[in-house]
């Protein structure tokens, strides 16, 4: 028997109450079964396009301070109109989407000053410039992840080096299938992240013990 909050219907018919304002109605279209073409949700997410890109925004948008937009496909000028309009997004999850170029990643460390959770596995619009400029701009950061499905990722050491001289709050970092990581730039991490809980390296195969044995003494 199906959970009922699967429901796409009870999904719809719960977010439409929650609030005069619609603060929390995003909820509909971070949902991942508005990939289901054929659903209500869908075509919740066709209009959300238009009306995010449109002159005119929602009220909800100002108060938005988490997104999770995984596994789609958006344009350029989808995901610039987004962080243009949400000014106190907190939480940004991204991981698995495409069709967008590095130009809105970019965007972020202009847009999301706020931002303290930041999400981009398997993108592979992002780079070392994405990277460091989010790193410079956003730097009460605390969970990052920029995990590469298949080890074809566009960041560097440099990315990683810049992480650790602007986010020295973080605790959570994963760098899964990094192939251009070396023991240098997770040496910084463990001399400057003193607050660091999780740390993700698996499949790095050009770390050596020397960045292991900084980790476990920093």
């Amino acid at each position: 028997m199906s959970h009922p909050l699967i429901l796409l219907e009870l999904l719809e018919n719960i977010f439409s109450f929650l609030a005069k304002d619609k603060a929390l109605y995003p909820a509909l279209f971070v949902n991942r079964l508005c990939k289901d073409t054929s659903g209500p949700l869908y075509w919740q997410l066709r209009k959300f396009k238009r009306v995010m890109c449109g002159k005119t925004k929602p009220p909800y948008c100002s108060k938005m301070v988490y997104l999770k937009l995984a596994g789609l496909k958006i344009s350029d000028e989808l995901l610039s109109a987004i962080l243009h309009s949400c000014p106190d997004i907190n939480f940004l999850i991204l991981d698995r989407s495409h069709g967008f170029s590095n130009i809105p990643i970019i965007e972020i460390a202009k847009y999301c000053l706020k931002l303290l959770h930041l999400s981009l596995d398997a993108c592979t619009a992002i780079t070392d410039r994405c990277i460091s400029e989010i790193a410079q701009s956003c730097p009460n950061l605390k969970y990052i992840s920029l995990a590469s499905l298949y080890r074809d990722s566009n960041i560097s050491s440099a990315s990683v080096i810049e992480i650790a001289r602007s986010c020295s709050n973080l605790v959570y970092l994963n760098l899964n299938r990094q192939p251009s990581i070396n023991d240098k730039s997770i040496c910084a991490i463990a001399c400057s992240c003193v607050n660091l809980q999780h740390l993700d390296l698996s499949f790095n195969e050009i770390i050596i013990d020397e960045a292991i044995c900084a980790i476990a003494t920093g």
